[in-house]
């Protein structure tokens, strides 16, 4: 220890926490370096682990979660009644092969595909497909959605013979238990689950189901823990959705339709039930029909609802817009007087003729009568403005509804005004130059049944969801008053003498209730597109029933009927009849008594007809004593030969026709002098219509001459075998 010399003094000891040295701060500096650089290492590990993982943690994690789809199924749809279903759901077996386990991919596929109805060499392909690392699928689908009967056992067998290896997979499928039944209103749902066209696609909003989803963790089993729930969505049902629709109406529209179609030869027919108050479509129906089950098996033009999509000319059924009208303006009433020029006129440069000649007549026998003479005249007091603005009135020229997809209801053709040409007043009151839909049409004749005011047709009347709650309503627009009660009042009855002594008689008359309504018949444009084909038409019956109250508005069209009696009466008249009778029973209408009296009039009258000669169909004359059946013939035979082509009549009522009376003959094949003369010397008048030889003649042959005013004979330039009048 180094001694102090005497007299020094200590030194004072060096404080604690003194002053840094150089040194001291540089070695301070780099450790906060190294301690800022460990702290960001730390946090952009942090990071990258949180919010970057690395796959492999991904693929563990995933690997202790698992998670369920749930699923729900499609809403259902119902008719009226809410008691038939017309669209459920449906559960099929779906078959899958695990490739791995396949050792002989053509041997499989020739045991398979066959009881299957697959291509064998299509499937085996699929066996032999690889993956990116060479590898065989654990998973193919061999057939999906198995609904066919056949096979479905042999899913049975082939489950059995490849045990292990095809394995089975219910799958939903949308399934319509009616089958074709308002098919094209429905619309239909792919295999996929996507809603495609019709009702299904239009409130697919409604009916579709949500799906749901459960995601907990797994045990080292891989078994799902209920009680580590990480996620849960219930799936939610789709919504019931209730029609107007009534199904055994529906069944009655679709079964008349086909078997009057192939009565007459027809390729396509439409029709429609509606209530005229309220627009409520109780049956639509196009054919010819398609199974929605089924839908890839069809083109899709045999899908397309033709009877929105479709427009037509209506001929003489589009004569009530302008009777309407000029009643409604003051300009004409019931009893005014019409000069109906002997059946010919020629105002507008075009030649209108009527098939039954009248002189000065009321308007009441014109329009039952159907006189275009008389038409296009009325029309010509209304002028071209108030026609225009009346065919509007009625609903023409716009779509119908909200229930349809949106574009797919055609708005038919109706110019505008400034378009018209010069024939254009001639032809649009007899339903020329205009084009309709089925829609349209029935709307319009609802504005005479309800009492002058024009309704939205509708189908959907309201959605359910699963607890019973309305989550849709249909709500009508506010009517708009179109003509009045009282014109509605004196059309209802102008209508109704059409079905009683004009152009629909007896073939739309229905024994319990008073009917009215309109014929038309129109002569479809060419193929080719330039003019009007000479022997393609398009039929018409437009009416309602009762007429006191009328509770159904009814539309029938059938086009190109390949038979001679070729008209709106004779052809659609009796679809009218009988499935507006059924409708009515249906909806429990009490019957006309009132008419069925007049009814059982008329049968007596044509059971007194006595014992005479009738023309076979080989053209001899036989003289025969009728029978109960007989009469039952001879009254659809005076039926026939009272038609003509939009009606008007070719005979008179007959009484008593004294056994040996002279009849009409058979004319067909005869040159047009060689009928002129045969007529003359008769003492009948006719109406030519062609040149060359009679095709065709109205009424039919063996009609009494003392019945017959008139004899209208249509003309080929070549002769042709006609086939027996099908009456």
């Amino acid at each position: 220890m180094m001694q102090r010399r005497p007299g020094e003094r200590a030194e004072a000891p060096t404080p604690y926490g003194g002053p840094l040295t150089d040194l001291q701060r540089r070695r301070l500096r780099l450790l906060l370096v190294a301690m800022l650089l460990g702290f960001s290492v730390v946090a952009l590990r942090l990071h990258m682990v949180h919010l970057v993982p690395n796959d492999a943690l991904d693929v563990e994690e995933a690997k202790h979660i698992g998670e369920t789809i749930l699923t729900a199924p499609r809403g259902d749809i119902y008719d009226r009644n809410a008691n038939v279903k017309l669209a459920t759901n449906r559960k099929v077996p779906s078959l899958w092969v695990d490739a791995t386990m396949v050792t002989d991919p053509k041997h499989f596929a020739e045991s398979v595909a066959p009881p299957l109805g697959l291509d064998k060499d299509e499937l085996e392909r699929r066996i032999m497909e690889r993956t990116d690392s060479g590898k065989p699928f654990k998973f193919k689908w061999v057939k999906r959605w198995i609904s066919e009967e056949a096979h479905a056992k042999a899913v049975e067998f082939l489950i059995t013979e490849w045990e292990g290896v095809l394995h089975i997979r219910e799958e939903s499928i949308r399934h319509y238990p009616q089958r074709g039944a308002a098919a094209h209103l429905l619309g239909f749902v792919n295999r996929n689950g996507d809603a495609s066209e019709g009702l299904e696609l239009t409130f697919d909003e409604h009916l579709r189901s949500e799906a749901g989803v459960y995601r907990t963790r797994k045990d080292s089993a891989q078994r799902l823990l209920d009680s580590r729930v990480l996620e849960y969505t219930p799936a939610k049902t789709g919504e019931s959705v209730q029609l107007t629709i009534d199904v055994n109406i529906q069944h009655e529209l679709e079964q008349a339709l086909d078997a009057r179609m192939e009565e007459c030869n027809s390729p396509e027919g439409m029709g429609v039930l509606m209530d005229p108050y309220t627009g409520a479509i109780y049956a639509m129906a196009s054919r010819p029909a398609y199974d929605p089950n089924f839908y890839d098996s069809y083109e899709a033009s045999a899908r397309r609802n033709k009877a929105i999509t479709d427009y037509f000319e209506p001929g003489s059924a589009f004569k009530i817009v302008t009777a309407a009208a000029a009643i409604e303006e003051r300009l004409i009433t019931q009893d005014t007087m019409i000069d109906c020029e002997n059946g010919g006129f020629n105002p507008y440069g075009h030649y209108v003729r009527d098939f039954h000649p009248h002189g000065v007549i009321p308007f009441s026998t014109c329009f039952e009568e159907s006189s275009n003479v008389a038409i296009i005249k009325v029309a010509r007091m209304l002028g071209p403005e108030r026609l225009d603005n009346w065919m509007r009135a009625f609903g023409f020229g716009v779509p119908t509804s909200r229930d349809f997809p949106r574009g797919a209801e055609s708005p038919g053709v109706l110019r505008a005004r400034e378009n018209w040409n010069g024939l254009s007043m001639g032809s649009l009151p007899m339903g020329q130059e205009v084009g309709v839909t089925l829609l349209q049409l029935a709307r319009s004749f609802a504005v005479i049944a309800n009492g002058g005011t024009l309704v939205e047709p509708y189908y959907v009347e309201r959605a359910l969801a699963a607890d019973g709650t309305t989550t849709y309503q249909h709500t009508p627009p506010e009517a708009k008053r179109v003509i009045s009660e009282s014109t509605a009042a004196i059309m209802r009855e102008l209508c109704h003498k059409v079905v009683l002594n004009g152009t629909a008689k007896d073939r739309a008359n229905i024994k319990e209730y008073t009917v009215g309504g309109k014929t038309g018949t129109a002569q479809m444009l060419s193929k080719s597109g330039r003019g009007y084909s000479k022997d393609r038409y398009t039929t018409v019956f437009a009416g309602f029933a009762p007429v006191s109250d009328p509770r159904i508005v009814c539309v029938i069209v059938i086009k190109e009927p390949m038979i001679r009696q070729h008209w709106g009466g004779y052809v659609c008249g009796p679809v009218f009849r009988d499935v507006v009778r059924d409708a009515l029973i249906h909806l429990n209408v009490p019957p006309d008594q009132e008419f069925e009296a007049d009814e059982a009039v008329e049968i007596e009258v044509a059971r007194a007809i006595p014992a005479g000669e009738i023309k076979g169909e080989d053209g001899d004359t036989m003289t025969t004593r009728l029978s109960d059946a007989q009469i039952m013939e001879l009254e659809l035979a005076m039926e026939d030969q009272l038609e003509s082509l939009d009606g008007l009549e070719l005979t008179r009522p007959i009484g008593d026709v004294e056994e040996g009376a002279p009849t009409l003959p058979d004319l067909t094949g005869l040159s047009k002098g060689e009928a002129h003369r045969k007529l003359r010397e008769l003492g009948i008048p006719w109406d030519p219509q062609g040149i060359g030889w009679v095709v065709s003649q109205r009424p039919a042959p063996g009609t009494p001459v003392a019945a017959v005013q008139l004899c209208a004979l249509e003309f080929s330039r070549t002769k042709l075998e006609l086939e027996d009048d099908p009456s």
